[in-house]
């Protein structure tokens, strides 16, 4: 039996008469933290699982198991069963492309075969900087997962390919007096040795991260309320984007709401025409995901482009009963859940100005640099940590900013500016969460955004 990869090994007998396919998993996970310089919690977890499927009469039937020995008496057992009456709802797997595929992309440095002690080190050392007399209380924390998955199916698909992450967060408060900054630092990667090589680089940005923060709690006034100007980071417009549209996107929340299927019909004018936003598990990083949990090869998918809504994202079944195209984007975070409608890595694409003229197009404004969480549907809400004053193009004083609020389609109307390079942060232990399924890992981000009207309270 392969040592990397034992899941190749396995065989499947698949019952007669139905359609039926199996998720196998390995997942190997470690977590260190820190707590104001002691040792407080180290984590390994090994997991080997699959989840199975059946589908009889146009309804679905499913089991989790960590006994691989019993997948073929639990798949007979699943396509005997007779409790649900049938439905003449449309599954899609029709729409299912049969691949044969390995994609094995961490083979050269696999995260969970790195010693614990190194990782540790290498926590202690970026974690070291915040002992500063700012900061009131501190954590660091390291996660890195490995996971192998393999789908087959009884129509002959059989696609295998591996993920792996691993980084740090570096979460602080700073105190003075009543006020206080809560703010994190963070750094990831799909191989350690990436980390080991930027680590000069990164304790310099984190560094810069806390003298930032000082300057901020010594300095941040609470910000009148009212409509303004606002540039958005490439992170505060990747959070907009995945939070206040992103989530639109997922096509199984469009399922019996025919309302909200003519609101977002595609074709609909739906943000500036310079506006683009595209979704896409291709591209390295947190949202990295070659095929998804169908067995479908994923590509861009093309969500709003030129301010005209282009597409959605799909499962199988949301594919087939919208009657619009697949787009692979069926996820699930582990072998116990079924796949549902989740994005991978969302971005806003680049415009053509450059930071500096994006700047300089704001007389008095607002910079909203960090963000501590969002949520939106047909309406948002983003709550600012780090916010800064613009004035005649420069950014200015610190200010306090307690939410950014409105509806989607008017902001996205008001974008009036977007800088030409594209930031995606790398997430490490997962950025998203939906139904009961969190953390899952997907990556967002962005140029940096202007919108001429935002509210601000």
């Amino acid at each position: 039996m392969s040592t990397l990869h034992p899941l190749t090994e396995i065989k499947v007998e698949f019952p007669s008469g139905v359609y039926a396919d199996v998720r196998l998993e390995r997942t190997t996970d470690h977590k260190i933290t820190l707590r104001d310089g002691v040792l407080d919690d180290v984590q390994t977890q090994v997991e080997t699982g699959a989840l199975l499927r059946v589908l009889k009469n146009g309804r679905w039937a499913y089991a989790s198991t960590t006994d691989l020995n019993r997948i073929d008496q639990t798949l007979a057992e699943l396509a005997a069963a007779d409790s649900l009456p049938p439905s003449d709802v449309p599954a899609g797997v029709d729409r299912l492309a049969i691949h044969r595929d390995a994609v094995w992309i961490f083979d050269d440095e696999r995260i969970d075969r790195v010693p614990l002690p190194e990782k540790l080190a290498l926590l202690k050392r970026q974690a070291s900087r915040l002992e500063r007399p700012s900061i009131a209380t501190w954590t660091a924390r390291w996660m890195d997962q490995h996971r192998d998955r393999r789908f087959i199916s009884s129509r002959g698909a059989d696609v295998q390919h591996d993920y792996q992450e691993c980084g740090f967060i570096l979460s602080f408060a700073m105190a003075d007096g009543d006020e206080s900054v809560q703010e994190r630092c963070s750094e990831a990667s799909h191989r350690f040795s990436d980390l080991i090589s930027a680590e000069a680089a990164h304790a310099t940005s984190i560094e810069e991260k806390l003298d930032k923060c000082e300057r901020f709690l010594a300095g941040a006034v609470a910000v009148e309320p009212g409509v303004a100007t606002v540039i958005l980071s490439p992170e505060a417009a990747g959070i907009f984007a995945h939070e206040s549209f992103g989530h639109k996107s997922e096509a199984d929340f469009m399922l019996g709401d025919p309302a909200m299927l003519e609101d977002w019909k595609i074709g609909t004018e739906v943000g500036s025409p310079i506006l683009s936003i595209v979704d896409s598990g291709r591209p390295s990083g947190s949202g990295y995901m070659p095929y998804d949990d169908e067995g479908q090869p994923t590509g861009e998918t093309h969500l709003i482009e030129n301010g005209v809504l282009k597409g959605r994202l799909h499962s199988a079944l949301t594919s087939s009963v919208l009657n619009e195209a697949p787009t692979a984007n069926a996820r699930a975070i582990s072998f116990r859940f079924e796949p549902i409608v989740r994005m991978t890595t969302t971005t806003i694409a680049p415009g053509k100005e450059t930071r500096e003229s994006l700047f300089a197009g704001v007389e008095d404004g607002y910079f909203i640099e960090t963000v501590k969480h969002g949520s939106g549907m047909s309406t948002f809400t983003i709550a600012p940590g780090l916010a800064w004053r613009i004035r005649n193009g420069d950014i200015a004083e610190p200010v306090r900013v307690a939410v950014l609020t409105g509806t989607v389609f008017e902001t996205l109307g008001e974008i009036d500016g977007l800088s030409d390079e594209v930031e995606v942060p790398f997430l490490v232990g997962g950025g998203c969460g939906k139904m009961e399924q969190w953390p899952l890992s997907v990556g967002f981000g962005g140029p940096y955004v202007r919108v001429r009207r935002m509210n601000l309270a």
